[in-house]
């Protein structure tokens, strides 16, 4: 009998920080950066893509069990990243190309675990940068994350992070 697909991916990560639970950076540091190899590896626990860099400073920590995994959620058609985003959108490209960074999409989404979406608080916005992996180094792709961020807070959207992952562009859209 096959081991389900989710459940592979829960021993894959208790076995990753088993192996790396020894090393003094295998839990991020909210400001140590680059994160470590185990926070880009499962930081997106349930939806795959490797993170490369991310403005918020909170502390990651590994997902606590199987059902903790990550999905997305749309942004609110009134929140104030969409308002604004006809403006904010070019500028955060502008940002990316002048700093050499070859990105393939940019997304507004909302990213949270499955069970947090009933809860009280917000589920966070996110600009998602998605690059080609292996292009963009840690410490280049936290520049260019927060240079992205200091457009929204010039703009006055203070409340939404910006992370970049590695992803491979299909589609027709074409590639930068």
């Amino acid at each position: 009998m096959a081991i389900p697909a989710d459940e592979v991916a829960w021993n894959e990560l208790q076995a990753s920080i088993a192996d790396e639970h020894a090393s003094p950076q295998s839990i991020t540091d909210p400001f140590r950066f680059p994160h470590s190899n185990l926070e880009a590896k499962h930081y997106y626990y349930g939806l795959g893509p490797i993170l490369v860099a991310r403005s918020g400073a909170d502390k990651w920590k590994p997902p606590t069990s199987p059902d903790a995994r990550k999905e997305f959620r749309m942004v609110p058609g009134n929140h104030p990243i969409r308002v604004a985003w006809n403006k904010l959108g070019p500028q955060l490209c502008d940002v990316l190309d002048s700093m050499g960074v070859k990105w393939n999409s940019m997304d507004l989404v909302r990213i949270g675990i499955v069970d947090e979406y009933a809860a009280p608080r917000p589920i966070p916005v996110v600009v998602w940068i998605r690059v080609r992996p292996n292009t963009v180094s840690g410490k280049d792709g936290l520049a260019a994350v927060m240079e992205c961020k200091k457009v929204l807070v010039m703009n006055n959207i203070y409340n939404v992070r910006v992370e970049m992952v590695e992803s491979v562009p299909w589609g027709t859209c074409g590639e930068r």
